[in-house]
């Protein structure tokens, strides 16, 4: 593994380890369904964990057998935006800024912002002391603030990185009761995701020469050693050498947010209606959510290095709220085909992060995209299933898509669209294998191809890697990479 991939694992990874709890799996499917997508597949118990109308399908499919029972999986993703070494593009924009105040408590994570040096980057020995050439100062300023500007570009639409893990159990049952079927469960993840919040540099370059040329009038005993120039932009002279350094002053910062949800889970499903041609089946489902979400950001001008932001994460303070969600759906079964739909989060839950210090801030955008991100709502979406089967149901085919987009809880938009086949053995030891591709139809646009297999009726093992590749210290990677690994028993 190379050191930036490793050092940008690490950094995910722990704060993961060190925040991890529950969560909910808008964007990480847990087991076999990483590979079928949301969609009542006819896989055993794991089947059942998307429609809440699956249970009772399943098991009047199935005759009650092979339908009771329950999963234990685990998974785990990773994801890039497609800059090759984001951190260390990190520690090169944060060399450029000027650190907040004192006063206003926007000091970096562990450090006071009067202890950064504030010489910014170094353009040079581009004039004499005693013969002064304003035109390439001026030149030189500019040409910096182009190659900070392409960076801060790219930061703001490539510049991400996010880490999950996950946890699913869900449980099967039938009830001769109610002549239907009840499903429970409990699921778990933890999500991280860092990425830049950034603002257009404003220089004038007609202003800096005026600002450049009153700088030279004054006696060289008044000359300030930093000086504005621009309204982001400002120059720091070394008074023992001709060497000029270019500082920024705006907002631009690194957002970090997390996010942790136990989930407990309560459905039931019958049949509604049923004819020659099919059945008709119905379901509802409860959800117990007990949330904790995190927040930080940091202007790059109060950090040194992105390094120091590991512990402030990990560190971090959580906002925790415990929320009742329902799910309804509908699935129409027939002897070779199946259609469904099923509507998430009826009620939209909501959320709160806890509050973020804005006196280091000036910028209306940064405060204002700061203020409206404090709430999380987990919107109602609408998802829609297809599937067609082979007479002995051994071979299957299916399309699940999102009607509309959701966002997670760091921000992320999406709206997945599955198709997926696979072939189901009963024999134990011949593994039923499966096959899928997956697009984000909003946010990233991130498309997966997956495949998966369950080994001796027991193992779940489902891999989903993305089509996009980003080049890391000259290795080819995947820019999206999801892995799932459970454990079935059903009697």
């Amino acid at each position: 593994m190379s050191r930036t991939l490793r050092k940008s694992v690490c950094f995910l990874g722990g704060v993961l380890a060190c925040n991890l709890a529950w969560a909910d799996a808008i964007y990480h499917p847990p087991g076999s369904n990483l590979t079928f997508g949301d969609v009542t597949h006819g896989l055993r118990v794991q089947s059942a964990s998307s429609n809440p109308a699956a249970g009772a399908a399943d098991l009047a499919r199935g005759e009650n057998r092979g339908s009771r029972g329950a999963v234990v999986s685990a998974s785990a993703g990773l994801e890039y935006g497609n800059v090759e070494n984001l951190f260390e593009w990190y520690d090169k924009i944060t060399g450029a800024y000027k650190p907040s105040d004192p006063d206003s408590g926007g000091g970096g994570p562990g450090q006071d912002p009067g202890d950064k040096p504030d010489d910014g980057i170094d353009l040079g020995d581009v004039w004499d002391n005693l013969d002064p050439d304003v035109q390439a100062a001026l030149e030189a300023v500019a040409k910096e603030v182009a190659v900070q500007g392409a960076l801060l570009s790219v930061v703001r639409n490539e510049g991400y990185g996010r880490a999950w893990l996950a946890g699913d159990v869900p449980f099967q049952m039938g009830s001769e009761l109610f002549g239907g079927a009840m499903t429970f469960g409990f699921g778990w993840s933890g999500n991280a995701k860092a990425f830049g919040l950034t603002e257009e540099i404003d220089y004038d370059p007609d202003a800096a020469r005026q600002a450049l040329e009153d700088w030279l009038a004054e006696l060289p005993f008044q000359r300030p050693e930093l000086f504005p120039i621009s309204d982001d932009v400002m120059l720091h002279v070394s008074p023992d050498s001709s060497r000029l350094g270019l500082v920024l002053t705006n907002d631009s910062s690194i957002v970090s947010k997390s996010s942790q949800l136990f989930e407990f889970e309560f459905g039931y499903s019958g049949l509604a209606y049923s004819n020659d041609h099919g059945s008709l089946f119905l379901g509802a489902e409860a959800h117990l959510y007990y949330m904790r979400l995190s927040r930080l950001s940091v202007r790059f001008g109060d950090i040194t290095h992105s390094e120091e932001l590991f512990d402030a994460i990990r560190d971090a303070e959580f906002e925790q709220d415990t929320r009742v969600g329902l799910d309804v759906g509908a699935l129409w079964v027939a002897d070779n085909y199946q259609i469904g739909a099923q509507i998430t989060n009826v009620n939209a839950p909501k959320f709160e992060f806890p509050d973020i210090n804005l006196d280091p801030y000036s910028s209306e955008q940064i405060i204002g995209f700061l203020q409206q991100d404090k709430t999380y709502e987990m919107d109602q979406q609408l998802k829609l299933e297809a599937s067609i089967f082979t007479e002995n149901r051994r071979w299957s085919a299916h399309i699940g898509v999102d009607a509309d987009p959701a966002v997670d809880p760091l921000g992320d938009k999406y709206q997945w669209l599955t198709l997926s086949a696979g072939y189901v053995n009963e024999t134990w030891w011949a593994p039923s294998i499966r096959f899928g591709l997956r697009e984000n139809l909003e946010g990233t646009r991130r498309r997966y191809a997956s495949l998966g297999a369950t080994l001796f009726n027991v193992v779940n093992l489902d891999i989903a890697s993305a089509f996009d590749v980003v080049e890391i210290d000259g290795q080819d990677l995947p820019q999206g990479l999801m892995i799932s690994l459970g454990f079935q028993i059903v009697w």
